[in-house]
């Protein structure tokens, strides 16, 4: 009996980042691999990347506005042209009740990546956040459906394959590189930021990435000219980005996605919130394994990010402690916990 299809509705952009796609990406990869072919909706064609099509075997763009249960109505419609009743909702909209009833009123059993900032129900049958702050208890209120499964904790953070073969490095070892990066969309200054702060840091070098979407490229580019790469680096879309975050000793990075990767490859990291709803998760990662917040964009000044890096820089049992626990939270199994947890209706 061949196994139903899964259908991803999901939002990406310059403004609100590239991790709700990562995100979908690998899960697809995942459900592939079990012999299930997977459709996505919302996303503009110029997000495509060439092994996409091996992905997905539909790749359909929605418009980006208009009523949240138009766009509900359109996500069923697609689910009924593929004949599955399977989806994963990894959009801001999802958080609007009356999407969900759409969707409930539909049949449809369906996985959710919430946004934490909101204040909305849930009628989701598996509602998923892998934040490190956010608990069971503080959502249970405001379930409307008995059934639903609470999925919470990095343990639930989707990482791709190549996480999962990167060499342990050792935990405390000397800060010879710094990577500084802010996901795939405007880093909002960020990367301004760490340059005014360690642009002129002796005996570690700085290692940026920046993604295709990032606005500021150019102007970025245009600063670093004439500065020695071994000194200074700006990587934009990289390959290989495990490779390249594990030959690093500390990182400086925004609370989304990339937290679990560098928590998993065993590097302390320091963090600065490019969105209000990056806070909690960055204040999770806080209490979770002694990972410093900064604070948001805009609020963190050079002198308090040099700072806090000289404390590191000068502190192995810091790095040492920092690293061991974040490693200890991610082990790159989320993608295959999801999917299990989806198709969980489904055994035979």
């Amino acid at each position: 009996m061949s196994l139903p299809p899964v259908v991803f509705r999901c939002t990406a952009n310059a403004r609100i980042g590239m991790g709700h796609l990562a995100r979908c990406r690998e899960m697809a990869r995942e459900l592939g691999a079990r012999g299930q072919a997977c459709h996505i909706a919302g996303l503009p064609d110029s997000l495509r990347q060439p092994g996409d099509t091996m992905l997905f075997a539909s790749w359909t763009p929605l418009p980006e506005d208009g009523p949240a249960t138009e766009d509900a109505a359109r996500v069923v419609a697609l689910c009924r042209t593929e004949g599955t009743r399977y989806l994963v909702l990894d959009d801001y909209r999802g958080g609007d009740i009356a999407y969900q009833q759409v969707l409930a009123d539909a049949g449809l059993r369906w996985l959710q990546q919430f946004d934490s900032s909101g204040e909305g129900d849930f009628l989701a049958p598996i509602l998923v956040n892998a934040s490190p702050y956010e608990r069971p208890e503080q959502y249970r209120p405001r379930l409307r459906n008995p059934e639903t499964r609470l999925l919470f904790g990095p343990r639930y953070a989707v990482l791709r394959p190549e996480f999962a073969r990167i060499a342990v490095r050792e935990d405390g070892r000397p800060v010879r590189r710094i990577l500084a990066a802010f996901g795939g969309g405007d880093d909002r200054g960020a990367l301004d930021l760490v340059l005014a702060a360690l642009g002129d840091l002796p005996d570690v070098a700085l290692r940026l990435v920046s993604g295709r979407g990032n606005p500021r490229n150019a102007e970025l580019a245009a600063r670093l000219a004439g500065v020695d790469p071994a000194r200074i680096e700006l990587l934009v879309d990289p390959p290989a980005m495990a490779e390249r975050i594990a030959e690093c000793d500390l990182g400086i990075i925004a609370g989304g996605t990339m937290s679990y990767e560098l928590a998993h490859c065993g590097l302390p990291m320091l963090l600065v919130a490019l969105a209000p709803n990056q806070r909690r998760s960055c204040l999770g990662w806080q209490e979770l394994t002694g990972t410093p917040f900064l604070g948001q964009i805009g609020d963190v000044m050079p002198d308090r990010l040099r700072a806090e890096v000289h404390r590191f820089v000068t502190g192995p049992e810091l790095r040492r402690q920092v690293a061991a626990r974040g490693r200890a939270e991610v082990d790159c199994k989320g993608a295959a916990r999801l999917c299990d947890a989806l198709m969980e209706s489904d055994k035979a």
